[in-house]
């Protein structure tokens, strides 16, 4: 991320390693994930690692229960939960759409809804054990979306640099 320290950096890429191969695997983008991350972890100041797990516990929990083999939850009753507040997680296959996609309109939505209504959805979403980190992305979304904007310009500006050099080299 563009205008971050060498230690942060290396903070989120660890707590990366603990869930990009699952946020990968739910249609969560490299963007999309190091935005969360950033903003889970700047403001629970939750230890990078602890984050990493609890996001990969949140979507193994969508993973689980597109097949059933979740016990809390259906995927019944998981798609009523989500469409009674205006969120379709299913695509027209019938399938869970990417979960980055989820996330991004649930966070845009997510000031519109009652605080009843936003623990309901943070519960259905991630369970009763990690539905605060999911509490702490949406309650500051506008950090999460400005943090998405860096890391999406930040490969492009990384690939200028790269170019520049090669050139004065």
């Amino acid at each position: 991320v563009a205008a971050a320290s060498a230690s942060d950096l290396e903070e989120l890429s660890t707590g990366m390693s603990k869930v990009a191969s699952s946020a990968n695997a739910m249609g969560v983008s490299a963007d999309q994930l190091a935005a969360t991350l950033s903003t889970i972890i700047s403001v629970t100041r939750q230890a990078p690692e602890s984050v990493g797990t609890a996001l990969k516990t949140i979507y193994a929990r969508m993973a689980d229960i597109e097949s059933g083999e979740d016990d809390e939850t259906s995927l019944g009753n998981y798609t009523a939960e989500m469409a009674n507040l205006g969120v379709n997680v299913l695509n027209a296959e019938g399938k869970l759409r990417d979960m980055g996609e989820v996330i991004e309109e649930v966070g845009s939505k997510w000031t519109k809804f009652s605080r009843e209504q936003q623990l309901a959805l943070a519960q259905s979403m991630a369970g009763t054990r990690q539905y605060n980190n999911l509490i702490a992305l949406f309650d500051n979304w506008s950090q999460y979306e400005k943090m998405l904007s860096i890391s999406q310009t930040s490969a492009g500006e990384l690939s200028k640099q790269q170019d520049i050099y090669t050139e004065s080299a």
